[in-house]
C-alpha cells in the first residue's frame, strides 16, 4: 500500500511540476548559453519513455521501444505488431537500435 501511495504522489507532483520545470530549464539554458536545448529535450523524452516502459512493462530503465524489441525477439506476437507500429512512426529498426544502445547500459 505504501508503494501505491508513493506512486500516486509522484504522479501528482510530476503532473503539476513538469511543464513549469521544462520552461524554467529552457530559459536557464538560453540564459547560460552552455547547454544544448536539443540535447535537454532528448534527455527529457528518454526519461518519459523510460517511465512509459515502467508503466507498460514494469521494467525500469528500459524504454518502450527497447523492451518491445526484447519481447519481440522472444516470440511475442503482440510485441512484434507493436514494434512494427513504433518502427513505422520513428523509423526503420528504431526498436532494435534502441535495444542495442540500451543493452550496453542495462542488463536483462
Amino acid at each position: 500500500m505504501k508503494s501505491f501511495l508513493l506512486m500516486l504522489i509522484a504522479i501528482f507532483v510530476l503532473s503539476i511540476a513538469t511543464v513549469p520545470m521544462i520552461i524554467l530549464n529552457v530559459i536557464r539554458k538560453i540564459y547560460q548559453g552552455r547547454d544544448s536545448i536539443v540535447e535537454y529535450f532528448k534527455i527529457v523524452a528518454i526519461g518519459f519513455d523510460q517511465a512509459g516502459g515502467s508503466i507498460l512493462y514494469a521494467q525500469e530503465d528500459w524504454t518502450i521501444s527497447s523492451w518491445t524489441y526484447h519481447l519481440s525477439r522472444q516470440g511475442n506476437k503482440n510485441a512484434r505488431r507493436f514494434m512494427n507500429i513504433i518502427d513505422f512512426i520513428f523509423g526503420k529498426e528504431h526498436c532494435e537500435k534502441s535495444y542495442l544502445w540500451e543493452s550496453l547500459n542495462n542488463s536483462i
